[in-house]
């Protein structure tokens, strides 16, 4: 009976390798398509125990990863990556060529699911491996930078906000409330105004490297 059951399972696994060669795993809704077929085998880590399966696994649910990132779907693509953690744990005691390329292709797309999910400081601790991993590639730098400047956002958009009062209620009511001592008021105002223009082209920046690193990871 354990045989037989033994027998089952190999078939059924070589079966769904052999679909696996046949899709394009770099569609989006061809892979979704195929994990969502396959889910109850893929998410057995029990399936993976020799050095190819857990390759495969990986490799599928990176894969998989990256297309429940496309659609926004980011919860999940946490939960995906989470196994890939393990099954990586698992496949540095089988001297596996690859290992090094998964850890350093999982660390980077955990960073960009974190960093969609606006927690920009985890995204950025995943980064700073990265950068040490390969300090010339141009994608983690800018992820890096990108996250920055939103941390930076983030810790003074109150004061935007505050200073943006100020602005309005002095533009409204400056004479009433400063009288003839309105003069003294004016040159603090431009100030104000000044830091309100460069913060806004600065954000604008912000978006631009947002969008644009949105676009080399689709690509």
């Amino acid at each position: 009976m354990c045989k037989q059951k033994k027998e089952k399972d190999m078939i059924n696994k070589d079966k769904i390798r052999t679909e696996l060669y046949k899709i394009d795993m770099n569609n989006t809704d061809e892979i979704l398509k195929f994990y969502k077929k396959h889910r109850t085998y893929y998410e057995n880590l029990n399936n993976a125990l020799d050095k190819m399966t857990i390759e495969e696994f990986i490799v599928v649910k990176q894969k998989y990863c990256i297309a429940l990132e496309k659609k926004t779907q980011y919860g999940v693509a946490l939960i995906v990556l989470e196994h890939i953690y393990k099954l990586l744990e698992r496949l540095k005691n089988k001297s596996s060529e690859y290992y090094d390329k998964f850890y350093e292709i999982t660390l980077f797309w955990e960073g960009v699911v974190l960093g969609r999910q606006e927690k920009y400081s985890e995204s950025n601790e995943r980064f700073e491996k990265l950068i040490v991993i390969d300090p010339k590639n141009k994608k983690y730098q800018d992820w890096y930078i990108t996250n920055k400047d939103w941390i930076f956002k983030k810790k003074y958009d109150f004061w935007e906000y505050l200073l943006l009062f100020i602005m309005i209620i002095a533009a409204l009511f400056g004479k009433q409330i400063f009288g003839k001592y309105l003069l003294y008021f004016d040159l603090p105002l431009l100030i104000i105004f000044i830091y309100w223009l460069i913060w806004f082209i600065y954000r604008k920046i912000i978006r631009y490297r947002e969008k644009h690193n949105k676009q080399f990871n689709d690509n």
